[in-house]
């Protein structure tokens, strides 16, 4: 198997939104603000079902415009003590009221393995304006929970949240800057009010689950499917965030865990065989990602074992397309053909074709264009002018074959029949000359054919 780049893609961290002067850093003191935006376009995609097939999609109904500003001004200028009154006291240091209910059916906020997308207003006692807000900065607040990326009372509020969820919060000083503060902007044992909009979370798993899994327990498939599903969230969760790469390396190792377990039973080969369909689907996706369409190959035909050569529509879908890309035209048009009969209102089958007829039409035009010159050359009878000919297809051929190799869309060029032993020779030659590969394609009737070498 082809070794990926070992080093795990990652995030920056924060930065601030303005440089410091250090001459006022050490003198007068100044304030600054961190930039909280955690590439929100990555964090909020919402995948079609087609192509991830995932279980765990975020939905956008709740989400507002970052232009849609709420009023800033603090609902509440009396002491906080009245305002707690009419508060859910959540521990010795957190009071919580709900303004808009969440989706109640769905868990709360967990304290671990969980990435969350907020926005929220913070305010000190007494005071109309916040000291803190995503609102003013146009941007939403995204953090994952259990490392301690936020003030431990910000967290602590989040994880009584359910998505959708709109509340206020008192958190004391206890949970936030402790009894010193930060003086003068921040006043020592200062409580503050914090008003929070939960737009979305999402678990996030654990890459390395396997490693709490104990030697006896290794091919038990009730400890390992548990293990197989935090690894399989990591997956997902690196997916939206466009780590293919990561992602693939964690849906290949969830399937490697689970293809090795001991069944006891019709059940756990049940189980077991639909989350296998579920990881290899969505392998096949994270391959056309990466541009490895003949991964995506090999995963489809795993799953058309695992369903008796009756793969789903996404399934088809996307084999459909890495055949596509790798120049297989008429096979490509078949899969997505018989995808297109099981959704036919889906838009992306649909314009899926569009694309392969526009490359084949191209691709054939060439082909004809070319072979129709080369043909007439190898026709030429005039012993006289063979060497000529031969040079003449020479010249021709390099062409065509420079043509192949700079077209991307290209993965295969099929070579007619007609040639003899030495024009075959040339032909080799020449791919030889740009990197290519010449080939018996028993698949073809023997037919030669042309491929590009794999990097």
């Amino acid at each position: 198997m082809e070794n990926f780049e070992e080093d795990f893609e990652s995030k920056t961290g924060n930065f601030l939104k303005e440089p410091l002067s250090l001459s006022d850093l050490i003198g007068t003191g100044c304030n600054f603000e961190i930039s909280t935006n955690f590439e929100e376009d990555a964090a909020h995609k919402i995948f079609d079902e087609l192509n991830l097939g995932s279980d765990e999609e975020e939905d956008d109904d709740n989400r507002r415009s970052s232009d849609e500003l709420p009023d800033l001004v603090s609902p509440w200028l009396q002491p906080f003590a009245e305002l707690k009154e009419n508060m859910l006291q959540i521990n010795p240091y957190l009071w919580k009221k709900v303004m808009k209910i969440g989706k109640e059916s769905e868990p709360v906020v967990p304290f671990r393995n969980a990435r969350v997308t907020l926005r929220y207003n913070a305010y000190w006692e007494g005071e109309g304006a916040p000291f803190d807000s995503s609102f003013l900065r146009g941007s939403s607040l995204t953090f994952y929970t259990g490392l301690g990326e936020v003030l431990e009372g910000l967290e602590a509020a989040v994880c009584t949240m359910h998505s959708g969820e709109q509340s206020q919060f008192v958190i004391s000083y206890h949970l936030l800057f402790r009894e010193m503060g930060c003086p003068p902007r921040i006043k020592p044992k200062a409580d503050a009010l914090f008003i929070i909009e939960l737009l979305s979370y999402n678990l996030i798993g654990d890459i390395d689950a396997d490693l709490q899994i104990s030697a006896e327990d290794k091919t038990k498939f009730p400890v390992v499917i548990e293990k197989v599903k935090d690894i399989h969230l990591k997956g997902l969760d690196f997916f939206r965030q466009g780590l293919y790469r990561n992602a693939s390396r964690a849906f290949e190792k969830a399937a490697d865990m689970l293809k090795f377990c001991r069944l006891a039973n019709e059940e756990e080969e049940e189980d077991q065989r639909n989350f296998l369909i579920k990881l290899f689907t969505n392998l096949a996706v994270c391959y056309i990602k990466v541009n490895l369409p003949s991964r995506t190959c090999i995963v489809c035909k795993e799953i058309r074992q695992l369903t008796n050569n009756k793969p789903s529509c996404k399934a088809l879908f996307q084999e459909g397309r890495a055949l596509l890309m790798l120049g297989e035209y008429k096979r490509a048009r078949e899969l997505l053909v018989k995808a297109q009969y099981m959704e036919p209102h889906n838009d992306d089958i649909g314009n899926e074709l569009k694309i392969l007829d526009t490359r084949y039409s191209r691709y054939k035009e060439n082909e004809r264009t070319i072979w129709t010159k080369a043909m007439g050359i190898i026709k030429s009878k005039d012993d006289d002018k063979k060497e000529a000919n031969l040079n003449e297809l020479e010249e021709e051929m390099l062409k065509l074959l420079q043509n192949f190799k700079d077209d991307e869309t290209q993965k295969k060029l099929c070579i007619p029949a007609g040639f003899t032993t030495k024009e075959v020779d040339i032909i080799d030659n020449l791919a030889k000359r740009l990197e290519l590969k010449l080939t018996l394609d028993p698949l073809h009737n023997g037919r030669y054919s042309v491929n590009k070498k794999k990097l």
